[in-house]
Order: structure tokens, then C-alpha cells, then sequence
């Protein structure tokens, strides 16, 4: 005689939790509370073009290879 399969009392709860969760979620309610916003302000100074960052790239080299 086969025994009937129980489905375990705890996988029913977090499932029903995580559906739940997922529907508020859904629905706008945790709207904002998975996201957040960085803010951030960029000076013209602050931006080191193509240029720039190969000939610091190759200046440090040098300075490494001088130093040996």
C-alpha cells in the first residue's frame, strides 16, 4: 500500500511567503525599496580623457623601469 506524499508545512509557508512578496512587489507596494538611486556630480576636471590615462599609463612604466 502506497503512503500518501504530505507536502512539508515549512516549503508550503516560504512558498506562499516568496508569492506573496513577489505580488506586493508587483503591485508597487515595496515600490523604491529594491532600487537605489545614486547620485553623483562629475566636474569637467574630473574626466581624464584617452589620451591622458595612456601617457600616465606609460609615465608610471618608465618610472618603474628607471627605478630597477
Amino acid at each position: 500500500m502506497e503512503t500518501p506524499r504530505s507536502i512539508s508545512f515549512a516549503i508550503l509557508a516560504l512558498t506562499v511567503l516568496a508569492a506573496g512578496a513577489l505580488l506586493l512587489e508587483h503591485t508597487g507596494f515595496f515600490a523604491g525599496a529594491f532600487r537605489a538611486e545614486i547620485l553623483a556630480r562629475v566636474d569637467d576636471g574630473d574626466v581624464v580623457g584617452l589620451g591622458e590615462a595612456v601617457t600616465a599609463q606609460n609615465t608610471s612604466a618608465s618610472d618603474k623601469a628607471s627605478a630597477r
